[in-house]
């Protein structure tokens, strides 16, 4: 299959996955930003050889619907529903090509998700034929906004787990490591705020607490400076994040809002206990209370003070359950595991409308 791919940002893994795809056979075209903010990805570590259009600006309909029709696909993908151009693309490619839009949302009731509610049948309806999610929270969310269950793909999202999984983790060498782990943009709906005053709490309140790395950028960094046992250690590039994850005891992501969180998954198979939020997408899939980890309420700094205390205490044969089961957990999908689902699913798709047509 040919198939286009309109995209608001391109992060490693999700390259990683696209080679996956391409390794199947498919053609893939994939037009997306040349940079995301606060995540500096090394480009040069991308697959150069998947087609691209990269743009600084986002182009207009009068570059983007001649790109794609040059391209001629069977499938095109647009992430989320808002843009012009690529509004513009699919709405060209109503009679060409099947249309797909790729949304990680989950209802919590924003303006923008009460206009697409009232307004699917003239801002979706005319647009997607299917929605491709990640998980069941952006599943029922694409159900609210008029997709019927034989329209959605599942499976969206997959860690890079070839980088992330080195095997079992020896029990007493997670115990020794001693630190949480936080990785993610430093912006409100990461939570770091909340995180570095539970973790002031906490390590007031605990004899022997753990450090706190917090790998990532961004403009609320500052809520960090000056609490001891802490490391900013900035942007990390995949590789290194995955290194960090082998020397860390436990995954903390405290996100108001995380539409899924593959760093959730990224950790489970790097074998490491969590501890996230009501808040994050993935926890449904990879994420069982008192087996691999502890789920607390979004925005509840004593709550996630208590659980990094909880798991500080825990002796090495715990840790070391709590870790296979996040490993067994995260072992669900892989770059190929997704690569196969939605190459098969398109097919499907694709089929079906072609019956419809006749």
């Amino acid at each position: 299959m040919r198939i286009a791919v309109l995209m608001t940002g391109l992060t490693a893994y999700q390259d990683t996955c696209f080679r996956a795809l391409s390794d199947l056979g498919d053609e893939l075209l994939l037009v997306h930003p040349d940079s995301m903010a606060y995540a500096p990805f090394d480009k040069s570590r991308f697959a150069h050889s998947l087609q691209r259009h990269v743009w600084a600006t986002m182009p207009g309909p009068e570059v983007l619907q001649p790109l794609v029709e040059r391209f001629a696909p069977d499938v095109v993908i647009m992430w989320s529903w808002d843009g012009k151009g690529y509004r513009a693309v699919m709405r060209s490619q109503r009679d060409r090509a099947l249309r797909v839009m790729f949304t990680s949302n989950f209802w919590h009731g924003s303006a923008k998700q009460w206009a697409g509610l009232l307004a699917h049948h003239v801002y979706v309806d005319p647009l997607f034929e299917c929605a491709w999610v990640p998980g069941e929270r952006a599943e029922r969310f694409a159900r609210r906004i008029g997709f019927g269950g034989g329209d959605i793909i599942r499976g969206a999202n997959s860690a890079d787990t070839e980088l992330f999984d080195r095997g079992p983790r020896d029990a007493d060498e997670l115990a020794e490591r001693r630190r949480f782990l936080f990785t993610g943009r430093l912006i409100w709906h990461k939570a770091p705020a909340e995180l570095a005053e539970a973790y002031r709490r906490y390590r007031a309140t605990t004899e022997q607490p753990w450090g706190l790395d917090v790998a990532g950028g961004g403009p609320l960094a500052g809520a960090f400076e000056g609490i001891d046992g802490v490391r900013l250690l900035g942007f990390v590039q995949p590789e290194q994040l995955a290194e960090l994850m082998h020397t860390s005891s436990c995954l903390i992501l405290p996100s108001h809002i995380e539409w899924y969180g593959v760093v959730v998954h990224e950790a489970a198979a790097a074998g490491l206990p969590l501890i996230c939020s009501d808040g994050v997408g993935a926890v449904p899939h990879l994420l069982q209370d008192n087996f691999n980890g502890w789920t607390v309420p979004a925005g509840d700094v004593d709550e996630l003070a208590e659980a990094m205390a909880r798991m500080s205490a825990l002796g090495a044969k715990r840790l070391g359950e709590m870790s296979d089961g996040s490993r067994a957990l995260g072992s669900r999908l892989s770059p190929q595991i997704w690569a196969r689902n939605l190459h098969e699913e398109l097919e499907r798709q694709v089929r079906k409308r072609a019956g419809n047509r006749r």
